[in-house]
């Protein structure tokens, strides 16, 4: 997926192996957060959830509260979860392979992605891995709150619109890869391409990290959360569809928007979904 300049502050998603009991340790001087340093501390707080411009299923906006908790600093890299993997702790997600949507899957990729986030994991292999690094998966609450701090920011990184520093996205380079693997009709981003055609290396782009020092809240890959979906707030949710936040790499630039949401069936495997932890 195509954006943004060379790929710098490269952040790995570390394994962290034991839970968590109690409240969560303060954050240490580099911002991470006690005995888990490859997480963030979100202070709690309550938030204005959802929006009222162009987003029909981010409706009504209403006040979220939201206790403190830990939120992975990256999206779960394939290096993270291959570890699971070894240890018998976490199936393996859908490998590369030479024909249709996987062909995007990291997992077992020719190129090698370790630093990639993992993807082509369906909900269930998301939750079970969380809960073998003694954490969970987040909330959507949790996960706009986190996005939106401290000032109901539009992105995760302000009010600026999305450009090459600041997101994975899809351009130019990432329509003619799709086009040559069989997939039309994508649509560039309106910014330069950068050596990513597909995925990007997780903490590449720093200048689009939250107020907290949270990474790749927008682009890259779509993110599962713990929550069912409902078409309004105000509706009943439907666990049997699971929200994914945070756009994806090839997608339009508008699901970036903190307050933008998606849904998938817990089974679903694609490689435009990949997860990260929270606890």
């Amino acid at each position: 997926m195509a954006v943004g300049g060379a790929c710098h502050g490269l952040l790995l998603v570390a394994l962290v192996l034991s839970g968590c009991a109690g409240a969560p340790p303060p954050p240490d001087a580099k911002g991470g957060a006690g005995d888990a340093p490859d997480m963030v501390r979100i202070v709690g707080g309550t938030f204005q959830m959802g929006s009222e411009d162009g987003l029909a299923d981010a409706k009504p906006v209403h006040p979220e509260e939201v206790q403190a908790f830990l939120l992975d600093r990256t999206e779960v890299t394939v290096a993270a979860y291959a570890r699971c993997v070894r240890e018998g702790r976490c199936g393996e997600p859908a490998a590369n392979a030479a024909t249709g949507f996987q062909q995007f899957c990291n997992w077992k990729h020719p190129e090698g992605r370790e630093t990639h986030p993992v993807n082509c994991v369906t909900w269930l292999e998301a939750d079970a891995y969380c809960r073998a690094m003694g954490k969970r998966l987040p909330t959507e609450a949790e996960w706009e709150y986190a996005a939106r701090r401290p000032d109901g920011r539009t992105y995760p990184w302000g009010e600026a619109a999305p450009d090459a520093r600041r997101a994975n996205a899809c351009g130019e380079g990432c329509v003619q890869n799709g086009k040559a693997k069989g997939f039309d009709g994508w649509k560039a981003a309106p910014f330069p391409d950068d050596a990513y055609p597909e995925t990007a290396p997780v903490g590449s782009f720093p200048e689009g990290q939250s107020a907290d020092g949270v990474m790749d809240l927008a682009g890259n890959v779509w993110e599962w959360t713990a929550s069912g979906y409902a078409a309004t707030y105000d509706g009943v949710r439907d666990e049997g569809l699971r929200v994914n936040r945070g756009g994806g790499g090839r997608d339009d630039v508008s699901t970036f928007r903190a307050a933008t949401r998606s849904k998938n069936r817990p089974e679903t495997r694609t490689g435009g979904i990949g997860f990260r932890c929270a606890r």
